[in-house]
């Protein structure tokens, strides 16, 4: 049986023809890590393995970049933010939360679409004072919901 949160938007009235997931930015990588697998196990590969052809679809939406000005572009505990860290950087080479996400799921084994940000450029789209979490809109979660709808 699938679980909707309380942060689902509406919940499925009928046959569920596509499940959409993520982890989000709000934990850190190591329960991001948990989660993923927990989601993987117990949900994703038995609904990749079912026979059904009225399976839903499993899309996972990659997490966005956070382009905080910290060693590894996250955000660390909120003691430990001032004013410079909490500023947004414009680039970055790297998402470690796609790259953990990208390590585990795999288009075609354990969902059926991977839906990438590719996002690393475009720190100058955040919220600015401190939110580098959150884009203007419209702006990046617009260009994924267009692509979130191709997917469909």
């Amino acid at each position: 049986k699938i679980g909707f949160g309380t942060k689902t938007a509406l919940r499925p009235s009928g046959p569920m023809t596509h499940l959409v997931y993520n982890v989000g930015a709000h934990f850190t990588l190591m329960e991001s890590r948990n989660m993923l697998n927990s989601f993987v196990s117990n949900i994703a590969m038995p609904l990749m393995g079912s026979k059904s052809e009225h399976r839903p679809k499993i899309v996972y939406v990659i997490t966005p970049t956070a382009h905080f000005k910290t060693p590894d572009r996250q955000y660390i505990r909120k003691d430990r933010m001032d004013d410079e860290r909490s500023k947004c950087v414009e680039r970055v080479s790297y998402n470690p939360r796609a790259e953990l996400e990208k390590r585990i799921l795999k288009a075609g084994v354990n969902v059926d679409v991977l839906l990438d940000y590719d996002d690393l450029e475009l720190g100058a789209l955040h919220v600015q004072r401190g939110d580098c979490l959150h884009y203007c809109m419209p702006g990046a979660a617009d260009l994924v919901a267009a692509r979130l709808l191709d997917s469909f």
